[in-house]
């Protein structure tokens, strides 16, 4: 009998944290702009240094990974 009591009393504590963390979730989405227009490749970055300008268009038809290091 203790392991099916233990296994009611889960239940309720499982169901919370899933509702807390799917409220948190659309916490923090974000809206696009859709005014944008464009792709990816008529976009680019400055090098670290910023002494040279990367063209996204010289990589177009490979596999890129952007990463936002940026905190809010």
């Amino acid at each position: 009998m203790g392991v099916k009591l233990r296994g009611l009393l889960m239940l309720p504590c499982f169901l919370a944290a899933l509702i807390h963390a799917q409220n948190e979730m659309d916490q923090k989405s974000v809206d696009c702009y859709s005014s944008i227009d464009g792709t990816i490749y008529d976009y680019g970055a400055t090098t670290l240094d910023g002494t040279q300008f990367i063209p996204f268009k010289a990589y177009q038809g490979k596999y890129i990974l952007f990463v936002n290091v940026a905190t809010y």
